[in-house]
C-alpha cells in the first residue's frame, strides 16, 4: 500500500489544547467559524490556540464552497 506524504496527513482533533480551547469557547458561550464550516483544519488551529469566532450569533451565513 502507498504512504501518504506528511504534508498531505490531517492531525486528528482531540488534542490536551484543542479539548481546552474547546471547553473554553463552550463555557464563554462562543460559536467559532471552524466548527460551523467544519473546516478540516480546526485541530491545528485549536491545538495552536487559534479560533475565529462568530460575534453575531451562532450561524455562519459565508456559504463557503
Amino acid at each position: 500500500m502507498r504512504r501518504h506524504p506528511d504534508w498531505l496527513k490531517v492531525k486528528i482533533a482531540g488534542g490536551e489544547n484543542y479539548v481546552r480551547l474547546k471547553s473554553l469557547l463552550r463555557s464563554a458561550k462562543l460559536h467559532t467559524i471552524c466548527e460551523e464550516a467544519k473546516c478540516p483544519n480546526i485541530a491545528e488551529c485549536f491545538d495552536s490556540g487559534t479560533a475565529v469566532f462568530l460575534i453575531l450569533g451562532d450561524i455562519c451565513t459565508r456559504n463557503c464552497r
